[in-house]
């Protein structure tokens, strides 16, 4: 965990979990308690320390980040399919 690319990887999966709304963020915390990882919640969010988080840990909140990123593309790709269906139907409405 002392290289300079676990740093790395680290960091964007930070930078990737800013990004959960609600719903992303409380499934994260139950993966992370469900592994037995150092939590702490108040009323304003939940901490935890990324870099102190076992290698299996890792694993399974990449996997979790990986989901949602996929999850929201097909999402937002079905969205945009619909915007275009409502412009070529103006006819009909949602």
């Amino acid at each position: 965990m002392s290289n300079g690319s676990d740093f790395e990887s680290r960091k964007r999966l930070f930078d990737e979990i800013k990004l959960f709304n609600r719903t992303e963020q409380e499934e994260l915390f139950r993966i992370l308690r469900k592994q037995g990882e150092e939590v702490s919640e108040n009323r304003n969010g939940i901490f935890f320390d990324l870099m102190s988080l076992q290698a299996d840990t890792i694993v399974k909140v990449q996997e979790w980040v990986d989901f949602c990123k996929k999850n929201n593309t097909d999402f937002q790709s079905r969205e945009d399919e619909l915007v275009e269906l409502a412009k070529k139907n103006p006819g009909i409405t949602e």
